[in-house]
């Protein structure tokens, strides 16, 4: 996986400050992939409860200004039938925490 150690914290920490505790992150996409180079984070974020679209849009932009990349998120209650996208990005996701 291709996340830094500072990048981890970063991420880990802005979850935590923006959507909560109790919210499981994972990473999906190139990042996983320790042969290729560049590209975006892309992280899923699992929860009890749908994560409102507010704190998901300052999460994103936090995360973007500090770790100076383009990052993408997806959100999943862990109650619901996933959306196609969704049993995708869960089929590929690894933990980042």
């Amino acid at each position: 996986m291709r996340i830094t150690q500072t990048h981890r914290a970063i991420i880990l920490s802005g979850v935590s400050e923006f959507i909560g505790d109790s919210v499981e992150t994972h990473v999906f996409g190139s990042r996983l992939d320790d042969s290729k180079r560049g590209g975006g984070v892309d992280l899923l974020l699992i929860s009890q409860a749908a994560i409102p679209p507010q704190p998901c849009a300052e999460l994103k932009q936090i995360l973007e200004e500090y770790l100076k990349l383009p990052v993408e998120i997806v959100t999943y209650v862990s109650t619901d039938e996933p959306s196609p996208t969704q049993a995708r990005v869960l089929a590929e996701a690894r933990p980042l925490g």
